[in-house]
């Protein structure tokens, strides 16, 4: 079986062909920013599309697409989606499935990558975990007794959106005080600039010539520099990342908790303290059922969720 997969972004999207053993045989990274509309940018993908299948010389049986939500993953098609402007109603689908004539398949991209990493990466053999992106914003995607879980309304994972602090900032979704206006790459940005006023022996504000130029990977290097102020604001952060990794494995009880995404790339940096907090502040049987790794698919976990997307659909 030959997948063709699109992991379908704000601003890039990914495109490509692999085998049902998750073998990559061609791929296209493309930009797909918001203001080019639909229209163009899913031209651009369906030509991308095109090229990888002759690149890889196979004929395609089946595609999977990761697209961010809301979306109704049953008739494939996208609801008001946040970094997707001008994209309701688009049946992702059909726009693709009727390009090549195959079946077609849609899942949120946080589910289809917790499924990439089942099928192809650090969650391979294990039938119980939880997979966090942890970006822009923070997304979740769970894995329980070996399949994808959607929850009722298809919309379980949303753990960016727990409360770690009621009266806290306020969130992209409209509320206070969840995970991801704390942890996510976003926030430890927003959370640096607001104090760089109060800090005027902070490398950061050498490095920026305006306090909106900070962002969360500055953030990284100049804690590991032994910045007093970045270290203090990513020790904050990873704080409520590990409060929020605790909440998980005290509701979910997860062989393996995954942490993807940008944020991650500070490597121990992130892991350490993480972990740390998950020791003290999970229930100690928990704790110690519990494993805290990186994702393996890296920056291609979107696309290899794409693909698990389509294999799962087979089975």
């Amino acid at each position: 079986m030959n997948i063709l997969g699109f992991d379908i972004g704000g601003t890039k999207s990914i495109v490509g062909v692999a085998d049902e053993s998750g073998r990559v045989l061609a791929m296209r990274r493309l930009e797909t920013r918001g203001a080019l509309g639909p229209a163009q940018a899913l031209d651009r993908m369906k030509a991308a599309a095109h090229d990888v299948v002759e690149e890889a010389g196979v004929r395609v049986d089946v595609i999977g697409i990761g697209c961010g939500g809301p979306l109704d993953r049953r008739s494939g098609t996208l609801y008001t989606v946040p970094n997707l402007p001008g994209w309701e109603g688009i049946c992702l689908t059909g726009e693709f499935g009727g390009e090549f004539g195959v079946p077609a398949y849609l899942e949120n991209d946080a589910n289809a990558a917790a499924m990439g990493e089942h099928l192809f990466g650090a969650g391979k053999g294990v039938d119980d975990f939880v997979f966090l992106i942890v970006g822009t914003g923070i997304g979740g995607g769970i894995i329980a007794n070996g399949r994808i879980y959607r929850g009722y309304g298809e919309n379980a994972g949303e753990i960016g959106h727990h409360k770690i602090a009621p009266d806290g900032p306020r969130c992209p979704c409209g509320d206070r005080g969840c995970l991801e206006s704390l942890a996510s790459g976003t926030s430890i940005a927003r959370i640096a600039r607001e104090g760089l006023a109060d800090h005027p022996d902070t490398i950061l504000r050498q490095w920026t010539s305006s306090p909106e130029e900070v962002t969360a990977e500055m953030v990284a290097r100049a804690a590991a520099g032994g910045d007093e102020f970045a270290s203090d604001v990513w020790s904050q952060c990873m704080r409520n990342l590990g409060i929020g990794v605790a909440n998980v494995v005290n509701i979910l009880n997860p062989k393996l908790v995954i942490l993807g995404g940008g944020v991650t790339k500070a490597g121990e940096m992130l892991f350490e303290p993480v972990r740390t907090v998950v020791k003290e502040r999970a229930m100690p049987a928990l704790a110690a059922d519990v494993e805290i790794v990186p994702a393996a698919n890296g920056d291609l976990m979107g696309l290899m969720g794409a693909f698990a997307v389509a294999v799962e659909a087979q089975l």
